[in-house]
């Protein structure tokens, strides 16, 4: 996946009409980040991800395992992911 080709808009629109606008600019302000970094080198949403993880853990005296129990709970489901968010981040070209 080429992350410099990536249209962010359709994403960013979906999260406005779906979220209060506090948490959806947040949301996007946090997106931007990390598309900045896969744009840099796509290895590091793994880093990333992880280190998202362990500040959750920290600031919440728990264990990262405890945080990704609680993340997963809070998921939506495949099916919606795949035909509500998925495709919200085509390719510009």
């Amino acid at each position: 996946m080429d992350w410099d080709e990536v249209d962010t808009g359709p994403l960013f629109e979906s999260i406005r009409a779906q979220a209060a606008p506090a948490d959806a600019e947040q949301m996007i302000w946090a997106l931007e980040h990390v598309i900045a970094a896969a744009r840099i080198d796509p290895f590091l949403l793994d880093h990333f991800a992880v280190a998202a993880v362990c500040a959750l853990a920290y600031r919440d005296g728990e264990t990262p395992r405890h945080v990704l129990e609680v993340l997963y709970r809070r998921a939506i489901d495949d099916e919606r992911w795949r035909s509500d968010y998925a495709s919200l981040l085509p390719f510009a070209g």
